[in-house]
């Protein structure tokens, strides 16, 4: 129980953190609670170093390997499966550039201003669910081609790809600067801990909720309708005998694809949540340092969809043309080429 500073003008007893009508959220500073140290631990360091180097090394080679493949397609006309992986495997090249200041962040005082902490936090983030929105537009795309494939041929286009994507980039960029404002640095903070939480006072629930439904429960429950609706069809397909190989290998895939995306952001959206929870109710430090180093190796899980995306998706664009030409082939002649 913490009481406010100014008894007479709030003589009641307030409870920072507890959300209440009377409680002291808004007149306690949060920073009245005893300090709590949340520096990350030098073994943590260690292996968020050891998961990161190679995952900046490998994503960055297979994402340029990407966009060099579909860059080098001369006097080819592109389709629109190939806007949205170009767009994920840019966005996925944006985090990676990131990592090392990231990575010196943890280890080093902050030696530049808070504004490129700022902007480099935004990139990270940004292109992080930028990625995820693509990968859920592509497991949506599938869905369309498989299940309607007459109406496919209507409503899916480069163009409209590009819109979609265009889409994205307005949604993404418009939670990005909700979160700079209430995660704003206060005015007089001298030492930043960049790539970490800048704000000692918790994130409001609303901003919380939103960014778990629409960054995380929205895009899984999406993948996960349409990845089972397709592998579902294809199954069946399978079952009657149609090319068994071909289907069996983009079942594979798009198995793959929902697996990466479920193992690299189910724990850090935990995460994040549970961390919030913490501080808003709990008071022990020992417990919060705990969730606070879970949630950074957790951020290390996510990175690491970077590279495996690359690699997925690499593999479905280049060596799935060439040995599958027919695979989820359809009476309207939506092929391979352009849906997986």
């Amino acid at each position: 129980v913490t009481w406010c500073a100014d008894l007479s003008l709030h003589p009641l007893p307030r409870v920072c953190g507890f959300p209440s009508i009377w409680f002291c959220d808004p007149w306690c500073d949060w920073e009245m609670k005893p300090s709590c140290d949340l520096n990350i631990t030098e073994e943590l360091q260690t292996a968020q170093m050891v998961l990161s180097v190679p995952t900046f090394v490998l994503g960055l080679m297979g994402n340029v390997a990407v966009l060099a493949m579909f860059c080098g397609r001369r006097g080819q006309s592109w389709t629109y499966m190939m806007v949205y992986i170009t767009n994920m495997a840019l966005a996925d090249c944006t985090v990676l550039f990131s990592l090392p200041f990231k990575m010196y962040s943890y280890r080093n005082d902050w030696p530049f201003s808070t504004d490129f902490c700022l902007a480099l936090v935004s990139v990270y983030y940004v292109n992080t669910y930028v990625s995820i929105y693509t990968a859920t537009a592509i497991s949506v795309v599938r869905y369309v081609g498989i299940k309607y494939p007459f109406k496919a041929k209507e409503i899916l286009s480069p163009r409209k790809a590009l819109l979609v994507c265009a889409f994205i980039w307005v949604l993404i960029c418009s939670l990005s600067a909700c979160f700079h404002l209430v995660d704003a640095p206060g005015k007089n903070t001298t030492r930043i801990t960049c790539f970490q939480k800048l704000n000692k006072n918790p994130l409001p629930i609303s901003f919380i909720l939103v960014l778990e439904l629409l960054g995380y429960a929205l895009p899984l429950i999406t993948m996960s309708f349409c990845s089972v609706q397709v592998i579902r069809a294809l199954s069946k397909q399978t079952s009657a005998g149609a090319r068994t190989d071909n289907k069996i290998q983009c079942i594979r895939i798009m198995a793959a694809n929902w697996a990466v995306f479920v193992v690299c952001f189910t724990p850090i959206h935990f995460g994040f949540l549970l961390k919030n929870i913490v501080e808003l109710y709990e008071v022990d430090c020992g417990l919060l340092r705990r969730v606070h180093r879970f949630m950074h190796f957790s951020l290390v899980i996510a990175n690491m969809n970077c590279c495996l995306d690359a690699f997925s998706y690499y593999f479905a664009t280049r060596d799935s043309w060439k040995r599958l030409p027919t695979c989820c082939q359809s009476k309207a002649g939506i092929s391979q080429n352009a849906i997986i």
